[in-house]
């Protein structure tokens, strides 16, 4: 007991020790950022947003070079397969960050279709080539926003092509 079991309150020698706050000065600035740099991580991210179709029809056709590769009876954590679910993943985070939601929303029927699965076989294969088809298609027509009618008409049309297919195979 801190009051030396007595019960009369009395903590003899005990010394209450605060502990410096060093927090403050490690942590630079004033505790926030300024205008100008709000400002500029605007600006980085706008020029960003504009190279975004260019950096993401390379990644585009990298994911279609892995899925030309695959095989049937492939695992989907091996090799190619596992090298297309990681990139069609970042391509699933950068879409939305840089005004393409339409391609967040292809790269995340991709992922989610691949996570279902063991093992690959030919109608998996195609249906993956559908879905980068269509992220070509949104990049290569620069379909920043959802895509209208149209973009709900293609992402909605790979989401019900993956359920039949993973309904069929016991999958869903």
């Amino acid at each position: 007991m801190a009051d030396g079991g007595d019960g009369s309150g009395d903590r003899g020698d005990v010394e209450i020790v605060t502990p410096p706050h060093t927090l403050k000065k490690k942590v630079s600035g004033s505790g926030g950022p300024t205008p100008e740099m709000l400002a500029r991580a605007e600006a980085a991210i706008a020029k960003m947003s504009d190279d975004y179709p260019e950096w993401a029809g390379k990644d585009v056709e990298k994911l279609s070079a892995l899925v030309e590769t695959l095989s049937p009876e492939q695992a989907t954590n091996t090799g190619a397969a596992r090298d297309a679910f990681r990139l069609a993943h970042d391509m699933r985070g950068q879409g939305g960050s840089f005004g393409y939601p339409l391609m967040t929303r292809i790269a995340n029927s991709f992922c989610r279709f691949m996570e279902k699965m063991e093992t690959l076989d030919a109608g998996a294969i195609d249906i993956l080539s559908t879905h980068v088809d269509a992220m070509r298609a949104v990049i290569g027509h620069k379909v920043s926003g959802d895509g209208g009618e149209t973009g709900r008409q293609i992402a909605e049309g790979l989401e019900q092509a993956t359920r039949k297919y993973l309904t069929r195979h016991g999958l869903s």
